[in-house]
């Protein structure tokens, strides 16, 4: 049997136009490549100079204090003391107060208990006395037990000082003076008062 084939092949329809591809049309993005900022941790020069400065201004100040206390301690010694113990006493007796601890807290005082004056207007041997065991300075202020007058007033001692021979405030007429020696304890650093001690000593004036 013959028939006829049909042999119709049909092309593709293609027409002169491409076809449309999504986001053809549109224009290739580009992205720029990050630059890295170097940041740098030091601060301004201008804030480094005045840092500086601010340094240096406290350092001086801080030197300037020291030293005014360190001038200012110093004018408070007593310009009369002299290094070392009593000369009344036994060479025994002075090994045996500077192997002598005293504990802090604690302070011992040496005073002659009777002092003589030739008259109202001359010294007397004294010997006040800040022991070498003492861990405080000494200052000692000496007042008549009548009048409550100060009669006498020390500078200040350090440990292993003390003054031979005292001079009375005023010219006292002649006559036997009750009176009380006050031990001052100062801080060696500070200055500040630590505590207190008495004794009661006479004072004789002959003429």
């Amino acid at each position: 049997m013959t028939g006829d084939i049909n042999n119709n092949t049909q092309k593709p329809n293609v027409s002169g136009r491409g076809m449309k591809v999504p986001g053809a049309d549109r224009a290739p993005q580009t992205t720029a490549p990050k630059q890295r900022v170097r940041t740098s941790s030091k601060p301004p020069k201008k804030r480094t100079v005045i840092i500086v400065i601010a340094c240096v201004l406290v350092a001086l100040l801080v030197w300037l204090l020291i030293w005014l206390f360190a001038c200012n301690g110093n004018s408070l010694l007593d310009k009369n003391a002299r290094s070392g113990q009593a000369p009344y006493k036994t060479q025994e007796e002075m090994q045996a107060e500077l192997d002598r601890t005293v504990e802090e807290g604690m302070f011992n005082i040496s005073i002659a208990s009777v002092i003589n004056f030739a008259d109202g207007t001359s010294s007397g041997t004294a010997y006040i006395e800040n022991v070498p065991g003492n861990q405080y300075m000494m200052q000692v202020k000496i007042t008549d037990d009548e009048t409550g007058e100060v009669l006498y007033e020390s500078g200040i001692l350090q440990p292993n000082q003390y003054i031979e021979n005292i001079t009375l405030a005023r010219d006292l007429d002649a006559g036997s003076y009750n009176a009380t020696a006050t031990f001052t304890a100062l801080d060696k650093t500070t200055y500040e008062e630590v505590g207190q001690a008495a004794a009661k000593i006479t004072l004789n004036v002959e003429g």
